[in-house]
């Protein structure tokens, strides 16, 4: 029997060791579950981000101003237009290239031909221009930053149509 009394708190360390053991995974589990949840919005923010400068960047190409042979750089800001994206855009001319001989256009009658706008060497030439679209910052440091940079190229000088 005197054994017995010397081991009546044994029974007890074991429940407090398995509360303890319960209440650890427990607190894993739930800082887990909060990293999950952080991890998911910052992702979500930044796609946003993304998805606000690729559209900024794709709207610019639909405005003729930003194809300008020999232009200087040209920031346009999207947020009060008609687009409402909070981006500001950069369009660059970058240079003036021939390109090579097997090209084949649309021309606005329908119909597909060689390229052959301008003179000198190659069938083709034509302007290339950068686009270089950023989404507004509100809070710096908060707001996901996000940047598209694509390249674009407008026709040069046309040999049959004199433009």
């Amino acid at each position: 029997m005197s054994t017995l009394q010397n081991e009546r708190g044994v029974v007890m360390i074991a429940a407090l060791g398995i509360i303890v053991a319960l209440s650890a995974l427990s607190l894993v589990v739930t800082t887990s579950g909060q990293m999950s949840a952080l991890t998911g919005a910052l992702a979500e923010q930044a796609s946003r981000a993304f998805y606000v400068a690729d559209g900024g960047a794709y709207y610019a190409l639909g405005e003729p101003q930003n194809f300008v042979p020999d232009m200087a750089d040209r920031f346009t800001d999207h947020t009060g237009t008609s687009a409402n994206l909070d981006t500001t855009v950069r369009a660059s001319f970058v240079a003036y290239r021939t390109l090579p001989g097997n090209l084949l256009v649309r021309t606005t009658d329908g119909r597909i031909r060689a390229a052959q706008f301008g003179q000198g060497e190659g069938l083709g030439k034509m302007y290339f221009f950068k686009l270089d679209s950023q989404k507004n910052a509100a809070e710096v440091g908060l707001d996901p930053a996000a940047r598209v940079q694509m390249q674009a190229a407008k026709p040069g000088p046309c040999a049959d149509c004199g433009t």
